[in-house]
């Protein structure tokens, strides 16, 4: 510490309130990986934070940063927080991008406890986004550059019923819109106004997505794709109802250089299957006379996951 000192390496900060640390040049650490453990005094996050909603309604956000740090790697990347708190981590994928022409995104998940995700998870990026005024009157521009989704979360009923199924698919539509990173909905296909009861039609540049919920629009719709002009190379992504793994492709015949098709929602529940953890086997003895007589009323539920056990899905 003395030679430190003696050479100037310790920067000691304004005031008491500063943590002093070593002064290091780059030549020392070009080559060096980042640590793993390191600090940050949190209080800058948040008045941060404060300065951007204006008041002081969540404390210890995390440090954007801190964030930025452990984010700058990778421009083209999709950021997964599932504790967002107050957004830090949008903020950070944003102000990166900004600074170093990246295409980073970035997907946010938090509960709605005391109203954080309205109040201040989403309100915080709208104005990073829109930009805001300091407390003391001073505007900061936004960055314009970005657009913000807000997605609720909701419940289908696990049973294999006609009306579950057909209500997955279309409570599925804005995480088709997330995977296919397109949602510029259009009100027509092919010259044909859109039926959303029947099917929907997004397109953005170079990327289309039709999303048909009624298996009875199939025969309607492959003629509009038949006369659709797509440049060279190019294909509509069809996500197609079917109660099978099957996405009527036998339909498509005539158009399948056209198409790339996908069968829900059964693409969505081998998604989930893969993920969820199988029920552990239990050799249970049941004594067949105590056995109640089975009637309607007690007849089992097929299950969407029948490894699983609970209500709703």
């Amino acid at each position: 510490m003395l030679q430190l000192l003696s050479e100037d390496r310790i920067f000691f900060g304004d005031d008491e309130s500063k943590v002093p640390c070593r002064k290091r040049y780059l030549k020392e650490t070009e080559f060096e990986l980042p640590s793993s453990v390191f600090y940050k005094d949190g209080r800058g996050a948040t008045k941060e934070v404060a300065t951007i909603l204006g008041e002081l309604i969540f404390n210890n956000p995390k440090d954007r940063h801190i964030i930025a740090r452990i984010l700058n790697y990778r421009y083209n990347s999709t950021i997964l927080d599932f504790f967002a708190g107050s957004g830090t981590t949008l903020h950070a994928v944003m102000q990166l991008n900004a600074e170093d022409g990246g295409h980073r995104q970035c997907i946010l998940v938090t509960n709605n406890e005391n109203g954080i995700c309205e109040n201040v998870t989403y309100e915080r990026n709208k104005r990073v986004i829109n930009g805001y005024t300091k407390p003391n009157g001073e505007f900061v521009e936004g960055l314009h550059g970005n657009n913000l989704r807000y997605y609720r979360t909701d419940f289908v009923g696990r049973s294999l019923s006609p009306q579950n199924l057909r209500k997955l698919v279309r409570l599925a539509t804005d995480m088709l819109c997330i995977k296919e990173d397109l949602y510029a909905e259009q009100q027509a296909f092919a010259g044909q106004e859109v039926v959303k009861q029947a099917f929907r039609y997004f397109e953005k540049g170079d990327k289309r997505m039709l999303i048909i919920y009624r298996e009875e629009a199939v025969p309607l719709l492959v003629p509009l794709i038949e006369k659709f002009e797509l440049p060279q190379g190019e294909r509509i992504k069809v996500y197609v109802f079917s109660p099978s793994e099957d996405p009527w492709a036998g339909d498509f015949e005539d158009v399948q250089d056209k198409v790339d098709l996908c069968a829900l929602p059964m693409a969505i529940l081998n998604a989930y299957k893969r993920v969820l953890p199988k029920r552990k086997e239990q050799n249970i003895y049941v004594d067949p006379d105590k056995v109640p007589e089975q009637t309607e009323e007690n007849a089992p539920n097929d299950s969407l996951f029948p490894e699983m056990e609970g209500g709703d899905a």
